[in-house]
């Protein structure tokens, strides 16, 4: 039984989803191989011998590019059985199974895609948990996402292209330096369900923790690798904030010159500021956090409890106790107002952020992807939208946004991404 589990974006990173899903594999005995299209490209000889080709869309700008590469290993490998796993594979599974893959996963994959290969390979395995069948979505069959705790294992990082192949400019230019960056996670899932994120849309809420030891091997796996800065990419560290001090106390102390950044709100800025100096002395650089947009309106909306006031006594704290903030943004969205733009600049020149936001930033494009809670939305209903496969297209209410918005758009350079995070 031979397996390829291909990757094509996963934020610039060493692809942690084709990782995780390969160890459970290997173990069942199967004959697994990886490609990362983002760095290697498409080798067809990769897919040629494959029973099993799945394809992993953790993020909405992999969705396009996987059925691109679902459509080519069809074409090369007719016999294959093809399945999309990922948190884009959960959101789409019905868009997606009878008319682009064999199948699809929702929710964890590592079981079910084990149990998926198995069953290809002539164990009868029933009603494989996560698994949506082309059958079933044909006839517009709806399946629960897979969401046990106890399936997770070391990912088989000796299978992807190394660290230095995934240089990370912002990263580089927040620490200034020139670092071989790693990521890995702590917990998947979300506590908290902010409107526009596809991790709520995916999990409804729920955090899935990572065992304490999987994560150490797993790092100690990455600074094997050369590793000299790691980003834990969960879409909100504090989701297991005693999980996370503990590990990071250990790490400081077996790599003590390891550096580190994550992601989390303001809110939590602000309830663990003892924490967060503690966190600093450990190696913690920066903090990124989707600040959305300084407009009491637009935090509203998305559903961020919190206010713009927050937001900068968060900046302020930060500054203080000297860990960066890498601040993202919804930039353009449909409840910004033309005068919120020229606020909007006053707010970045009061909190000194100039000099470190992503030029990226500016070109933000709030995702109307289908499956977002935002669609339910009265203010998002009552938009022009134009329907596509995937997401909706919109237009704002004045025109002068629309038109500002594609005015500055710049063409796309290969590897940089207009995203507001890192799990979206």
């Amino acid at each position: 039984m031979n397996i390829l589990l291909v990757s094509n974006f996963e934020g610039g990173f060493q692809p942690n989803t084709i990782a995780t899903a390969a160890t459970p594999l290997i173990k069942a005995g199967f004959n697994v191989s990886v490609l990362d299209t983002y760095v290697e490209g498409i080798i067809e000889e990769k897919f040629s011998d494959k029973d099993l080709i799945a394809i992993s869309i953790p993020l909405f700008d992999a969705v396009h590019a996987g059925i691109e590469i679902a459509k080519r290993a069809a074409d090369l490998n007719p016999k294959a059985h093809i399945t999309f796993f990922g948190q884009h594979a959960t959101i789409n599974a019905n868009r997606l199974a009878g008319k682009y893959s064999n199948s699809c996963i929702c929710g964890e994959w590592e079981h079910p895609l084990t149990l998926l290969a198995k069953h290809l390979s002539g164990d009868v395995q029933e009603n494989i948990p996560g698994l949506l069948s082309a059958e079933q979505a044909i006839k517009g069959e709806s399946i629960h996402p897979y969401m046990a705790r106890n399936h997770l294992d070391i990912p088989s990082r000796d299978l992807l292209p190394p660290l230095y192949k995934y240089p990370q400019k912002q990263i580089n230019h927040i620490l200034g330096s020139e670092e071989v960056v790693g990521s890995t996670e702590i917990a998947r899932g979300c506590h908290h369900k902010c409107l526009y994120c596809s991790v709520f849309a995916a999990y409804d809420g729920k955090v899935i923790l990572v065992p304490e030891d999987i994560v150490l091997t797993d790092i100690r796996n990455l600074v094997a690798g050369g590793m000299t800065h790691l980003t834990f990419i969960d879409a909100d560290f504090f989701n297991a904030k005693y999980h996370g001090i503990k590990i990071l106390r250990k790490l400081h102390e077996e790599f003590p010159d390891l550096t580190y950044d994550f992601t989390t709100r303001v809110d939590h800025i602000l309830e663990n500021k003892e924490t967060l100096l503690e966190m600093k002395n450990l190696g913690v650089k920066f903090i990124t956090s989707a600040l959305e947009f300084p407009s009491e309106e637009v935090l509203d909306a998305v559903a961020k409890n919190t206010t713009v006031s927050d937001i900068e006594e968060a900046i302020a704290y930060l500054r203080e106790i000297d860990i960066k903030l890498n601040p993202t943004f919804i930039m353009f969205n449909p409840w910004t107002k033309f005068e919120d733009l020229t606020t909007f600049r006053t707010f970045v020149e009061d909190n000194q952020l100039g000099n470190i936001v992503d030029p990226i930033q500016y070109e933000t494009r709030l995702y109307l992807y289908k499956g977002s809670p935002l669609l339910h939305k009265e203010s998002i209903k009552a938009l022009d939208l134009e329907e596509h496969e995937f997401h909706y297209d919109w237009k704002h209410p004045d025109p002068k946004l629309d038109e500002l918005y594609f005015e500055m758009l710049t063409p796309a350079e290969e590897g940089i991404f207009k995203r507001c995070c890192l799990k979206c």
